[in-house]
């Protein structure tokens, strides 16, 4: 078994996302006055966040199919 692991978002980045999020949501509801203000830039956040784990997943299937490629190649 492989001793990879995949990468995980660095603790320091999610608090600072987290408190800017807090932010920008208390700035949406008592100053603009808009919910959906605060709400969408979540959605967003979240899916980034999606999107980039999908790109850690496809480029671990790339390494384990480069992996078994090479391990084919060697036992010819």
């Amino acid at each position: 078994m492989s001793d990879w692991s995949p990468p995980s978002v660095p603790r320091n980045w999610l608090v600072v996302i987290a408190v800017f999020y807090a932010v920008l949501l208390a700035y949406s509801v008592l100053i603009a006055g808009q919910l959906l203000l605060g709400v969408f830039p979540g959605f967003a956040i979240v899916f980034l966040y999606f999107l980039w784990r999908a790109l850690v997943a496809v480029e671990a299937i790339a390494d384990a199919q480069q992996r078994l490629a090479s391990q084919h190649e060697e036992s010819r």
